[in-house]
């Protein structure tokens, strides 16, 4: 018994000392600390307050993602397997619901939704779950197709069952975050007919009633100037803050050049790393830091093609924007990630691993949400 209080006092005060100066990898530790001594519930607990500190890191995704598949695990399993032998709509609705809503794996949920779509065409859930996932995307890359697929999907739900009502208030929300309240008003207005209690939907149609003579006429206008800006307006802003009032504007974060230079040269203590660039999406030079054996501006031309080769494929193929990859080259590998545009390439030779240039570009992740 008193093995077991030391333990906890101990996971207390780790956690305090965490949570008072959070970074990703402080906090992955401390939920594998509590996975390890089977508390799931804390683990989940401190995962959730990770993803909120520091949505973009992949690490922590994961980390979230492990340990609430563990406690899904039986549902999943039994979900897969009755796909195999006997599906239904339901079974893929629920199935992609958990990816998505309880995981955060939107790729995988997508993935679910669209296969049990293809057997299941007029699932409104389904529909609902892909439009969803769109729009997700659509706040995250601002980009025009993910805006009109989710559109395409909740118009579908909406067929499907006139009465969706979730379709029918993410169609009236997506058209004010564009400021196109032409096409908002006939959605809101019936929204709140069919619930005149809601909130967020009197609160969408007084900002827009407010703002008439600042409204867009065009969707696809309005779409071009939001992909260009990689951000919504400020009014689309505000309707975003009625669902989530955390929203910000794309806007880079602000961190002193020098300080990322700096940060930049304590690679060195990778074994095998040769240099490393940071780039705006543009492909302006940020800083750049090398051991001399690769040039910089060579390093930086390098860097820059890959990125938007990646990203232009990345749209070519509907899959989002780009967010991370790695390439093998003659003189070692390279990974390249970007974050809050911010575009980040490391090369490193042996004896340098994959894991080395991961928790590199993690590292540098933490850097940028600190500051």
């Amino acid at each position: 018994m008193g093995l077991f209080d030391t333990k906890r006092r101990q996971l207390d005060d780790m956690e305090r000392e965490v949570l008072g100066n959070p970074t990703p990898q402080n906090l992955v530790s401390l939920v594998e600390r509590y996975m390890a001594v089977g508390d799931e519930a804390k683990a989940l607990d401190v995962a959730r307050k990770a993803v909120d500190k520091f949505p973009d890191s992949e690490k922590v995704q994961t980390t979230f993602q492990n340990v609430r598949k563990i406690q899904l695990q039986a549902e999943i399993q039994r979900l897969n397997k009755d796909l195999r032998t006997n599906p239904s709509k339901g079974q893929y609705e629920r199935l992609s619901d958990l990816y998505h809503r309880e995981l955060g794996n939107r790729n995988k949920a997508f993935e679910i939704a669209l296969e049990g779509l293809g057997k299941f065409p007029n699932s409104d859930g389904l529909h609902m779950v892909s439009g969803l996932i769109r729009m997700d995307r659509f706040h995250q890359d601002h980009l025009a197709n993910d805006f009109t697929e989710a559109m395409r999907h909740f118009q579908k739900a909406s067929t499907i069952n006139p009465n969706h009502y979730k379709a029918l208030a993410s169609m009236a929300r997506l058209y004010c975050e564009v400021c196109v309240y032409d096409k908002a008003i006939p959605v809101l207005d019936q929204v709140l007919r069919a619930n005149p209690g809601d909130d967020h939907a009197a609160a969408l149609r007084a900002l827009v009633e407010a703002n008439r003579d600042s409204a867009s006429k065009d969707v696809d206008d309005a779409l071009m100037e939001i992909e260009s800006n990689r951000t919504l307006s400020p009014l689309g802003l505000e309707a975003a803050k009625i669902f989530d009032p955390n929203t910000q504007a794309g806007a880079v974060p602000q961190v002193n050049h020098q300080k990322i230079g700096a940060f930049l040269e304590t690679f060195q203590s990778m074994s095998g790393y040769k240099c490393s660039a940071v780039l705006s999406p543009a492909g302006e030079r940020i800083a750049a830091h090398s051991r001399g054996v690769v040039p910089v501006e060579q390093f930086i031309q390098f860097i820059k093609g890959a990125y938007q080769c990646s990203e232009e494929g990345a749209r070519k193929m509907d899959i989002g924007s780009f967010v991370s990859g790695e390439l093998e080259t003659s003189i070692g590998r390279v990974a390249i990630a970007e974050w809050k545009s911010f575009i980040i390439g490391i090369l490193a030779d042996q004896p340098a691993k994959k894991e080395d240039l991961d928790r590199a570009v993690e590292r540098f992740v933490s850097f940028l949400s600190v500051g």
